[in-house]
């Protein structure tokens, strides 16, 4: 994956890279939240606590960042198979 595709990943997922690892957007926050709902639907409990949250609480965006970071890295592995 050349950087610009991997740029054009965390885009696409709603992440930034910082120095201290990745940071969540508005827009990576909205697309977590729904895989979560996506989640929920399939029962996963996590997923369904998590959304009870409000869309302001940090461990809510927190939950949202790993799962950002989890299909951004999914996609960044199955780029170099």
């Amino acid at each position: 994956m050349s950087t610009e595709e991997r740029q054009e990943a965390l885009s696409r997922h709603g992440l930034v890279e910082t120095e201290d690892g990745f940071e969540l957007t508005l827009a990576g926050f909205r697309k977590a939240s729904r895989r979560a709902l996506d989640f929920r639907k399939q029962g996963d409990p996590e997923a369904a606590r998590m959304l009870a949250l409000g869309p302001s609480d940090p461990l809510r965006w927190e939950y949202a960042r790993c799962l950002a970071i989890d299909s951004f890295t999914a996609e960044v592995h199955q780029s170099r198979i």
